[in-house]
Formats: structure tokens, sequence, C-alpha cells
């Protein structure tokens, strides 16, 4: 209960926040860049959806179970197609926006703490190579996750959970993200940071997961979501710092 307190109060300021520090023409970079992959990504997926979609039908012999079963198995494979769509369109975006990012948690960063930074085109190309590697890894651990969770869908009742459990594993992942923002600033390593993760593992969750429905409101979720939870990541990040600090 503490950590989704603590999220859903972070973002709760966060709007207040972005108000007060002057980020709101930030809104539009992301939008403006998520607009753009979102329509290059639909022009690909119309040449290769059709193509997988039959390609998994014809692996789990889909035409040979009862109709019911056979509806729920393409019910599946849809949602799984889906999930892995918007997968590589998420990790995409979240590497092009990255040195976006961490300036935003950068600004946020100093009017909470009083901290100052020098952001500079050499952090630039940090923030890149770093989401780049932190993207990397995410990606591919969410599509062995995809794949077993893929496997799990012929087992009742868990195949009426699999919405569900994609939803919890990108947002797993999707929170990590925010979140390494802050840490590389603190001069976490990779692999530092992937501890604090286990160790902060709710955090991660609830705030991947409030990106996700966020970002999936029709048009202005790809305007808001990125900023809002990059503003709401830091707040949380450095209170969970702080914590571990004191003790």
């Amino acid at each position: 209960m503490k950590s989704i307190k603590l999220v859903l109060t972070a973002f709760s300021e966060s709007f207040s926040l972005i108000r007060i520090i002057g980020l709101k023409k930030y809104y539009f970079i992301p939008g403006i860049l998520g607009a753009f992959l979102f329509i290059l990504m639909m022009v690909g997926a119309n040449f290769i959806s059709g193509g997988l979609l039959n390609y998994l039908e014809n692996i789990f012999n889909i035409s040979e179970y009862h109709s019911i079963i056979s509806i729920i198995l393409k019910i599946t494979i849809w949602i799984v197609v889906a999930s892995l769509y918007f997968l590589i369109y998420k990790s995409v975006l979240l590497v092009i926006l990255s040195p976006f990012m961490g300036y935003v948690s950068e600004k946020v960063d100093n009017y909470l703490t009083g901290k100052e930074y020098d952001f500079s085109f050499n952090d630039n190309m940090r923030f890149i190579w770093r989401g780049i590697q932190i993207g990397i890894k995410s990606f591919i651990k969410q599509l062995i996750g995809m794949f077993i969770i893929m496997l799990c869908s012929f087992l009742f009742p868990i195949n009426l959970s699999i919405p569900l459990l994609m939803f919890l594993l990108q947002g797993y992942f999707t929170g990590f993200s925010f979140i390494d923002y802050t840490l590389e600033r603190y001069n976490f390593t990779p692999e530092e940071s992937l501890k604090f993760l286990k160790k902060q593992r709710f955090y991660s969750l609830w705030i991947g997961s409030i990106f996700t429905i966020l970002f999936l409101i029709p048009f202005i979720g790809i305007f808001i979501a990125p900023l809002v939870t990059c503003v709401a990541a830091t707040k949380v990040t450095l209170e969970l710092l702080k914590e571990e600090a004191n003790s």
C-alpha cells in the first residue's frame, strides 16, 4: 500500500510540478516524435501482421481444436502480437526520448533538491547509450516473459489472465526505464540500477502501469504520458534514495 500511495501522490503532483518548473512546452516533443514513430510502425505492421498471425495460428494448429478453444487461442495470439508491437514501439520511443527525459528528470531534481547539474552534449550521448543498453536488456527479458505467458495460454484459467499478465510485465520494465533516468544521474551502474529495481519492484510496476494507462488514452496520451511519468518517477526515485540514505 505504501508503494502505490507514494506513486499515486507523485503522479497527482506531477502536473503542478510541470507548471511550476516551466516544463509545459515539453509535452509536445514526445508527442510529435511518438506520433511520427507510430505512423512508421503502423505502415510496417500492415505488411507483416497478417502473415505473423497466420504463422502463429499454423504453429498451434488452431483449426484442429474445438471452436471455443480455437476462439480463445486466436484472441490470445492477437493479444500477444499487439503486445509485441507495443513493446517494440515503446522500447524504441523510450530510447529516442532518453536525452529529453534525462533533461526533464534533471530539472525536477534541481527543483526538489537544489542540486545543480551541467547538462551537456556528452550527457546526451551518455543518456542515449545507456538508454540503448537498458532498452535492449529489458526488451529481451520482456520477450522471454511474453513467450512464457504465451505457453501458459493452454492452461485454464491462466489463459483468461493473459491481458493482465502482459500489462504487468510491460509495466514493470517500463517503470524501470523511467526510474533509471534518476539513478544514472546518481552514478548508478546498469548493474546497480538492476539491483535497485529488484528491491523496489512494486514502485517500478506501479509507475510503468500508470504510464501505460495514460499512454493508451486516445490522442492526448502520447503527449502527456512520457512527461508526466518522467516527473513522477523522478520524484518517487528521489524519495526512495532518501530513504535508503537515512537507513
